[in-house]
This record gives structure tokens, sequence and C-alpha cells, in this order.
């Protein structure tokens, strides 16, 4: 199974922020979404980076109360591993075991159009030995 044939059955809806948005920020963003991850954009909404909960939490342990008013861009991951539409399932297990990430957000022509995660692909797998 492709990753367009997920983001179909899921939808392609991705909670984004920008790179000036204060950690604090990120945290409610984060809770009221009932998210793990969100994508940094810029301006044009090109993919700069992804702050994740395990983001914040390193954040926090390394500078305490000050990383809540610290902005996202000083705490999230910039080399972002990122996936296309066409991508079957079992390259991107491969890739998520290897580069130790549990979500890979989905660019097409450069622009962001969907996230998986680990859950997404482990849902596919399950579904398809039950077939």
């Amino acid at each position: 199974m492709t990753v367009s044939k997920i983001l179909e059955k899921k939808g392609a809806q991705v909670h984004t922020t920008h790179m000036d948005v204060s950690l604090r920020q990120i945290i409610h963003k984060l809770n009221e979404a009932n998210v793990g991850i969100l994508v940094c954009v810029d301006a044009f909404d090109s993919i700069v980076g992804i702050i994740s909960e395990r983001d914040v939490v390193r954040s926090i342990a390394r500078h305490g109360d000050e990383a809540l008013s610290m902005p996202v861009s000083t705490f999230m991951t910039r080399d972002v591993v990122a996936c296309n539409p066409a991508d079957e399932v079992a390259h991107l297990l491969i890739v998520m075991t290897e580069t130790r990430c549990r979500h890979l957000p989905v660019v097409s022509e450069g622009q962001l159009i969907g996230l998986v995660s680990i859950g997404d692909l482990v849902k596919v797998h399950l579904h398809s030995r039950s077939e």
C-alpha cells in the first residue's frame, strides 16, 4: 500500500506551527489538537522542522522553566525526514526504524500534504494480515 492510499483513508490534516512560536504555545497546541507532533513551516508553508512531545520534554529538562518562553526554532528538529505519496509502507517502516522517527511528513512537489505515523503503518499491516 502507498502513502497516498493511507492519506485517502485517514485524511490529510497536518497540524503546523511557525518557528517564532514559544515552547509554551507549542505545548498548548499539542494538547488542544491531541497530537504528538507539529510540523514547523515558514511563510511559504515549506517544512523547516518538526517539534515533538519528546523534543518538548528534552527542552524543559535541559533549560528548565526558561524553555517555555523560548522560540520553537531553538528546539525543533531541523533535519526532517519526509516521504512522498508514492512511497510504499514497507519502505516507510525501514526508514522509520533506521531514523528512529515515529512521524513522517508527506511532501509532494515541495508542498506538505499530509503526515503518516508509525501507528498508521501498524494499522495497515494489521489490516492486511486479517484479510
